[in-house]
C-alpha cells in the first residue's frame, strides 16, 4: 500500500509540472513575433550594461609655481615677477659689460685704418692726427664725438661725420666750408667768407683761384649777423655783376668793399686809396662818374672838371690831395679834400 501511495504522489508531481511548462509556453507565446516564411527569428542582443560603477572623475589639481604658492596675490605675483626680471636684466647688462671691458682693449679692436672724405682744404695728416690720438686705446673704446668736437673747432669745417667700422677702421666725412672772397675781421686780419657770411681760414685757401674785390664789414656776432650777412653778400655779388656786366669791366679797379647800412657800399681804389660812396644802386653809372672825375684831375684839365661841375678845381689841379669822392648824384660827383 505504500508502494501505491508513492507512485500516485509521484504522478500527480509530473502533472503539475507539465501544467506549470505548458503555462510558461502560454505566457510567452503571445509576446513573440509571428513567424514569417522561410525566416529564422533572430535574438536581439542585449545591451550590455556595464557591471562596474563608473569613477566619479574628480578635478585635477593644478600644480602652481613657486611664485603661485609663496604668494597667492595677483599684485604680489607681479611685483615678484618684475623685481626677477630686472635682477636678470642686470646680471646680463654686466656679464656684457665685463666682455666689453675684457675684449674692447684687446690687438683685435687696435685702429688700422683711418678713412678720411671731403677733405679739401684740410690736409689728410691733421685729419688723421687727431683720430689716432683719441683712438689711441683702440676702436671701440675710441670717443667720436670727441673726434667730431675737435675737427669743428676749426671754422674750415661745416659738417663733420664720424663712424666705427668694427673691427680696426675710423671713418671721417667731412663737409667743408668753399671759400667765396677776401673778407677782413674785426682785428683787421683778413680770411675766407662763404657764400653764408661766415669768415674762416686765411687767404692761402684761395689756392689758385682769381681773388675779388675785399669785404669789409661783415657781421662776427650777433643774433642776426647771419641775416646782415646774407643780404650784404647779396649786395657784393650785385655789385660785382655790374661793374663787370660790360666792358671794361671794372671789379679790378677796386681793392676793398665796405658795407654800412646808411651810406650803402663804399669801395675803396686799388691804385689810389681814394675811398667812392656808390650807395646801394647803380654801382657802374656811379662808378664810372668819379673815375671820370679822377681822370680829368689826373690830366690838369680845369674845362673837363667845370663841365663836371668839380668845385675847387683849381686846388685840384694844383696838387690838393683827394680823401673821397660821392658818386650817389652821378651828374654832381663830390670831392672831399684832407684837412
Amino acid at each position: 500500500m505504500d508502494q501505491s501511495n508513492q507512485e500516485a504522489i509521484d504522478a500527480q508531481g509530473q502533472l503539475t509540472e507539465a501544467s506549470e511548462l505548458a503555462e510558461r509556453h502560454r505566457r510567452t507565446s503571445k509576446h513573440r513575433a509571428p513567424l514569417q516564411s522561410g525566416r529564422v527569428p533572430q535574438r536581439k542582443p542585449r545591451q550590455e550594461q556595464s557591471a562596474r560603477p563608473q569613477q566619479q572623475q574628480l578635478p585635477l589639481r593644478k600644480s602652481g609655481s613657486l611664485v603661485d604658492r609663496l604668494s597667492p596675490d595677483i599684485f604680489t605675483n607681479r611685483i615678484i615677477r618684475t623685481f626677477w626680471a630686472i635682477g636678470v636684466g642686470m646680471i646680463v647688462i654686466g656679464i656684457v659689460i665685463f666682455l666689453y671691458f675684457i675684449f674692447a682693449g684687446s690687438r683685435f679692436f687696435a685702429l688700422r685704418t683711418i678713412e678720411v672724405q671731403g677733405n679739401v682744404l684740410l690736409t689728410r695728416e691733421e685729419v688723421e692726427s687727431i683720430v689716432g690720438r683719441v683712438a689711441e686705446k683702440g676702436v671701440v673704446r675710441a670717443d667720436l664725438n670727441k673726434i667730431r668736437e675737435e675737427l669743428e673747432v676749426k671754422d674750415i669745417t661745416k659738417d663733420v661725420i664720424v663712424t666705427r667700422l668694427l673691427p680696426d677702421m675710423i671713418k671721417v666725412v667731412i663737409k667743408e666750408r668753399e671759400p667765396y672772397a677776401l673778407a677782413r675781421r674785426a682785428d683787421g686780419s683778413v680770411g675766407c667768407v662763404d657764400r653764408e657770411g661766415n669768415i674762416f681760414g686765411d687767404p692761402s685757401l684761395f689756392r689758385s683761384r682769381p681773388v675779388m674785390p675785399l669785404i669789409n664789414g661783415l657781421a662776427e656776432r650777433g643774433e642776426r649777423s647771419e641775416e646782415i650777412n646774407r643780404q650784404r653778400l647779396m649786395t657784393y655779388q650785385k655789385l660785382l655783376s655790374e661793374l663787370d656786366g660790360s666792358q671794361p669791366p671794372l671789379s679790378s679797379r677796386i681793392d676793398e668793399v665796405y658795407f654800412d647800412d646808411v651810406q650803402g657800399v663804399r669801395v675803396i681804389l686799388a691804385d689810389s686809396r681814394i675811398a667812392v660812396f656808390l650807395g646801394k644802386e647803380d654801382f657802374r653809372m656811379r662808378l664810372n662818374a668819379a673815375l671820370d672825375v679822377l681822370d680829368a684831375i689826373r690830366r690838369r684839365d680845369a674845362e673837363a672838371l667845370n663841365v663836371l661841375r668839380i668845385g675847387d678845381a683849381e686846388k685840384l689841379i694844383s696838387g690838393a690831395k683827394i680823401s673821397y669822392l660821392n658818386a650817389t648824384i652821378p651828374k654832381r660827383v663830390v670831392v672831399g679834400l684832407e684837412e
